[in-house]
C-alpha cells in the first residue's frame, strides 16, 4: 500500500475529505474512458463493490484483468488506497469551489484562494484588442444564465419583448439581488453596443466602465457576499473580547447584564450541551397581592434537547470570590455565598412555578433539575497563590447544584473559539 496523502485540487485547492493518491498512475478528473467488460467475474473479484461517484481507482483484477473501479479504505479509514498501476480518477462535479466554505466540496490553501479570486474576477479579462464585440456577447450571455432560470423570473421569456415590463418590474423591486445586477449590467452591455455602432467613444468607454462595475456587483453577490457575512458574524466574538479587555476591572453589574443580554452565545459556552436563550431579567415567581418581591433571575435558558431550565445569575469581575485568609484556609466571600444561595432559591421558586410561568407565552419549559450558574469575579488576578486556588476549587467542587464560572474562564472559553476559526485581536500595550 502505498502512503496515504492529501491530494492537492487545481492550483492550490486542497481535497476535503481527504483522498489518498499519488501513485503509479495519474489522476484523471473525469475520467470516460470506455470499460473493458468481462462475460464473468473471477473468485479474485466477484464481491467487490464498485463506485464511480467518488473519488476512486481504477485496478485490473490479477485473477482476470477485469478493470474494477473500486475505493478500498485507506489506513485508519481515511481516504482510500492505491497501489501501483492504479489510476486515480476524481468524478466530474465531485469537487466544487466556493469561497464560502459551507458550500465548497474542497478546503482552500492560502494561494488557492488567491487563484479562485483571480479567476472569478479575471476570467472574462479579453485578452487581446479586438474582440471587444465577441467579449460583449460572452459577458451578455453569462447575463443570461442567471436570469433565465431565476425563480423570480418564472414563467417569463427574456427574449419576448411582450414579457419586458414584467421582468423589469420584477427585478427592479428586488435591488439587492443578483438579477437585478445582471439585468443592469446587460443594460449597460447595450449602451456600447449602441456606442460601438455610431462610433461614439466616449458612450462606449461610459457603457463598457458601468457594465463593468456592475459585473463586479455580480461577482460578489454569487461569490462573496455570504463570505463576507460569515466574516463579519464571527467579528463579534472579536469585539466581545475586547470589550473584556478593556473592562476587567468594570463592576457596573448592569453594563455585564447588557454586554452579555447581547451577546448570550457567549453564556451558552459554559454549558456542555447546546442551549436556547428563553430570556434575561425572567420573572420566575415569588410576587404577592401587591405585586412585591417579584423573583427576576438574570437569564433563563433551556436545554435545546430536553427543553431543561437553566438559570444564569451574574455579578461582575471585581466581586471577590474569597474572604480574608482563616488559619491556613481562605473562606469564600460574602458577595459569592450570596450568588450562588440566591441562585439555589431561585431554582426552588422556579419548580414550583413552572406549571404557570409559560402559559401563554409560546415558550417550551421544563423545570425536573434545573441547572444553575454564577458568573462572578476574575480567577486569574484574585486567585495569584497556591492556597487560593486550592480553597476556590475545593468550594465549587463541592458545590452540588450550583455551578461558578469566573469572568476570565467565560473569555477564556470565547478565546479559544476565536483561535480556532484564526480571529485574533490586537492587545493593548
Amino acid at each position: 500500500m502505498i502512503t496515504a496523502l492529501g491530494l492537492g485540487g487545481p492550483r492550490g485547492v486542497a481535497v476535503y475529505p481527504p483522498v489518498v493518491a499519488l501513485a503509479a498512475g495519474s489522476p484523471q478528473v473525469g475520467r470516460t474512458t470506455p470499460r473493458t467488460h468481462f462475460a464473468m467475474a473471477c473468485p479474485k473479484c466477484e464481491n467487490i463493490v464498485e463506485t464511480q461517484n467518488s473519488p476512486h481507482v481504477i485496478r485490473k483484477c490479477e485473477g482476470c484483468g477485469r478493470e474494477l473501479r473500486m475505493r478500498e479504505p485507506g489506513k485508519h479509514g481515511i481516504g482510500f488506497e492505491v497501489r501501483k498501476g492504479d489510476q486515480v480518477v476524481i468524478p466530474k462535479g465531485w469537487l466544487k469551489l466556493s469561497l464560502n466554505p459551507l458550500k465548497g466540496g474542497g478546503r482552500f490553501t492560502r494561494y488557492g484562494l488567491q487563484w479562485f479570486a483571480a479567476m472569478i474576477n479575471l476570467d472574462d479579462l479579453p485578452a487581446k484588442k479586438g474582440t471587444m464585440l465577441a467579449e460583449l456577447t460572452k459577458l451578455e450571455e453569462r447575463c443570461d444564465q442567471i436570469l433565465k432560470p431565476s425563480p423570480m423570473l418564472e414563467g417569463l421569456d427574456l427574449e419576448n419583448p411582450d414579457d419586458a415590463e414584467q421582468i423589469m418590474a420584477k427585478v427592479k423591486a428586488n435591488p439587492e439581488s443578483l438579477e437585478w445586477w445582471a439585468l443592469a449590467t446587460g443594460t449597460f452591455l447595450s449602451f456600447a453596443r449602441h456606442g460601438i455602432e455610431e462610433k461614439d467613444i466616449e458612450e462606449t468607454m461610459w457603457a463598457v466602465a458601468c457594465a463593468e462595475r456592475c459585473r463586479s456587483m455580480m461577482v460578489f453577490k454569487e461569490h462573496l457576499e455570504e463570505v463576507i457575512w460569515i466574516g463579519h458574524s464571527a467579528k463579534r466574538v472579536v469585539d466581545l473580547l475586547r470589550t473584556w479587555d478593556g473592562n476587567k476591572e468594570n463592576g457596573d453589574e448592569g453594563f455585564w447584564q447588557i454586554t452579555l443580554k447581547e451577546n448570550a452565545y457567549a453564556i451558552g459556552q459554559v454549558f456542555a450541551v447546546p442551549v436556547v436563550f428563553v430570556k434575561d431579567a425572567a420573572y420566575i415567581g415569588g410576587m404577592n397581592i401587591n405585586k412585591e418581591n417579584a423573583k427576576l433571575v438574570d437569564y433563563l435558558f433551556s436545554m435545546e434537547s430536553s427543553r431543561e431550565a437553566a438559570l444564569v445569575e451574574i455579578k461582575t469581575p471585581v466581586t471577590k470570590l474569597l474572604g480574608r485568609k482563616y488559619r491556613n484556609t481562605y473562606p469564600v466571600s460574602p458577595e459569592l455565598a450570596g450568588a450562588v444561595a440566591q441562585a439555589l432559591d431561585y431554582r426552588e421558586t422556579l419548580v414550583k412555578n413552572i406549571g404557570t410561568l409559560g402559559q401563554g407565552s409560546g415558550q417550551s419549559l421544563d423545570a425536573f433539575v434545573p441547572r444553575c450558574v454564577v458568573i462572578a469575579g476574575n480567577g486569574f488576578k484574585e486567585l495569584d497563590t497556591a492556597p487560593k486556588r486550592r480553597a476556590f476549587e475545593r468550594y465549587r467542587a463541592n458545590l452540588k447544584d450550583v455551578e461558578v464560572v469566573t469572568y476570565d474562564e467565560l473569555f477564556r472559553k470565547l478565546e479559544v473559539l476565536a483561535n480556532l476559526f484564526s480571529l485574533t485581536r490586537a492587545k493593548k500595550d
